[in-house]
């Protein structure tokens, strides 16, 4: 498993600084919906491979992670809302 202060540089790393090799590919990962939050963060740590970036192809995305209960859903819904309403502001 992972440790700590290896998961800490793990989230402080640039783009430039990750190995490739390093990164789990989204077409490769899989995680048992069924387990508990903690069991689901266990599995991704005891991988051995970066949390907090993922590639899909020869794209490579870095994750953050918010201590919030805001969803993905609900800042996405936020981003429409927001583009909805700059656009109104552009007409009038």
């Amino acid at each position: 498993m992972i440790s700590r202060e290896e998961l800490l540089r793990m989230k402080n790393m640039s783009f430039d600084e990750v190995d490739p090799d390093d990164i789990m590919d989204i077409d490769d990962f899989h995680i048992d919906v069924t387990l508990s939050k903690s069991e689901k963060i266990r599995q991704v740590l005891e991988s051995g491979k970066n949390p907090y970036f993922i590639k899909s192809g020869n794209m490579i995305v870095k994750i953050g992670f918010a201590d919030t209960t805001r969803t993905i859903e609900d800042a996405l819904e936020s981003l429409v809302t927001i583009d909805t309403k700059s656009e109104k502001y552009k007409r009038e």
